[in-house]
């Protein structure tokens, strides 16, 4: 898909407000459906691999850890963008940490090195730091202690308003240099997903209008490119 292409895909797209101030969605899953049949198959197969991994509270019963852990191999070994890449594992690198910090919040022990618990590089270094109040990652991800003292004081929308900050803010981080391409797109799309979640009430329905959305985008690609 030619450049041209990309920035006109992103000028078609409403201004995305911080999600916090936000009280509708600017654009809804029909014109999303819409302004994405402009990307090639490719791209498309792209933006719903990112996305199902990005819905990164998403965890199905049916999903063991270790599916998880291989997903998350195989997405990371599949990107061939850095903006991508980083986007990935940042969200991977918060899922991670606030596992550990439940569990240890809810008093449980380390967890042993057999065990899969979590997902990138993280894991074996905070297994090995477990009695430290931040597992000695502050310097790296300054958010943890506020996100520790939210949950010990059980303050859960407290909790899911900082997270969902955390991220909205790395993607406009990475986002400051790049110019109008397949990472613009990504970033929207995830911000788009990140303003939803919010704005949803009931999360569980949140969740199934997105797995709606990721494969009408599909069945329609297929229609369209076959």
């Amino acid at each position: 898909m030619g450049q041209h292409a990309y920035y006109t895909l992103i000028a078609s797209l409403p201004y995305l407000p911080p999600f916090e101030a936000a009280e509708r969605l600017p654009i809804n899953e029909k014109r999303m459906r819409e302004r994405l049949a402009m990307l090639e198959p490719e791209d498309v197969e792209l933006v719903v691999r990112s996305l199902e991994f990005l819905e990164w509270r998403r965890h199905p019963a049916e999903r063991t850890d270790q599916e998880m852990v291989e997903r998350y191999r195989k997405m990371m070994d599949a990107t061939q963008h850095p903006i991508l890449h980083d986007m990935i594992a940042f969200a991977a690198d918060m899922r991670t940490i606030m596992a550990a910090l439940r569990r240890r919040y809810r008093g449980q022990p380390a967890p042993s090195s057999a065990e899969v618990w979590g997902v990138g590089p993280w894991v074996r270094y905070i297994e090995q730091r477990w009695d430290d109040p931040d597992f000695k990652l502050k310097a790296v991800y300054p958010w943890i202690p506020q996100a520790k003292a939210y949950l010990e004081q059980g303050q859960t929308l407290a909790l899911e308003r900082f997270l969902l900050k955390q991220l909205w803010n790395h993607v406009d981080r990475m986002i400051q240099t790049t110019d109008f391409g397949i990472e613009s797109v990504l970033a929207y799309l995830f911000k788009w997903g990140l303003l939803k979640q919010w704005l949803s009430q009931d999360v569980k329905a949140a969740k199934a209008r997105f797995d709606d959305l990721v494969s009408e985008v599909m069945n329609e690609h297929q229609q369209l490119f076959n």
